[in-house]
């Protein structure tokens, strides 16, 4: 991937980047609206008082979607998650994440039924 490449914008046009630090490095991103991917992934988890994938990474994942199906609050994050640090998805509730990263889960007690769908690029 080029770092920098020289662009001569059109009269009017205006090209800009967003400055941001990732990994201690200042670095310019463009933003851009992602619509629609070439693919789709389902799968359910059963997710335990242990935290456990529930989710692999995905580098080419543009959008996540899950749905707890259970009658247990599940709580999701990295794989870090515990039921005090996790994102708490109350059952019926959805969660759609932006990430490529791997997600897990942990339930307080019992076993839980997450549902998911998952757009990315093949």
């Amino acid at each position: 991937m080029a770092d920098n490449v020289a662009i001569t914008a059109g009269s009017g046009t205006n090209i800009a980047a967003d400055e941001r630090t990732i990994n201690s490095a200042t670095v310019q991103v463009q933003r851009i609206v992602g619509i629609g991917s070439t693919a789709i992934a389902t799968g359910q988890a059963a997710p335990t008082g242990t935290a456990g994938t529930l989710v692999a990474a995905r580098d080419t994942r543009n959008r996540l979607v899950m749905t707890n199906f259970g009658t247990q609050d599940v709580y999701v994050g990295p794989a870090t998650v515990t039921t005090s640090n996790g994102h708490k998805i109350p059952p019926g509730a959805s969660l759609t994440l932006y990430t490529t990263a791997l997600v897990q889960g942990i339930t307080s007690s019992g076993t839980g039924a997450v549902h998911y769908v998952e757009e990315y690029d093949s």
